[in-house]
């Protein structure tokens, strides 16, 4: 499992990475052609739009499982191990509920929906930009059922070791 969630962690890195880089020769490209030649990309604009919004949603998806999103973990951290193995597992589980419904279904149904429109200036189905949406939420699913399987190893390790007797003495 290690190595599956280090391949998947390296292809979202080149990804974005790669990504931005073109992000960045675009926008380039863009403000030369409209001050340097006085005609604008038609492409430019909307390329980067889409790109953008490609990058913030694999981008929160990797934030996910490195743990750089928002989180209240003061809270965890003055719960007794099982209230708080309780509490990770309940908001594991709604992470879980929240990628499969509003992003993998509800992704999924604005993709078939918009499969069939064009974009203005790049031409490709609207459908690729949207797809998005299911990529990431897969991705959470999967960062999400991982989180669940480490933090439940992690519990019954503490559990054979007696460190929420140690946790409740420091209190």
């Amino acid at each position: 499992m290690l190595a599956l969630k280090k391949a998947v962690n390296k292809t979202i890195e080149c990804l974005t990475c790669t990504l931005m880089a073109i992000m960045v020769l675009v926008a380039i490209w863009q403000v030369f052609t409209r001050y340097v030649l006085n005609s604008p990309s038609t492409f430019s604009e909307e390329f980067l739009r889409y790109s953008l919004i490609w990058i913030s949603m694999l981008g929160g998806a990797y934030a996910f499982w490195k743990k750089k999103h928002l989180a209240i973990e003061f809270i965890d951290r003055k719960l007794p191990i099982k209230a708080a193995v309780f509490v990770h597992t309940f908001i594991q589980i709604v992470l879980i509920a929240f990628g499969l419904i509003v992003l993998v279904l509800g992704g999924s149904k604005a993709v078939i929906t918009t499969m069939e429109q064009s974009s203005a200036a790049l031409g490709i189905p609207v459908g690729f930009v949207y797809l998005s949406l299911p990529v990431a939420g897969i991705l959470i699913i999967g960062y999400s059922l991982a989180g669940l399987y480490e933090s439940l190893h992690e519990f019954n390790s503490k559990q054979k070791s007696g460190d929420d007797v140690k946790k409740a003495a420091k209190m």
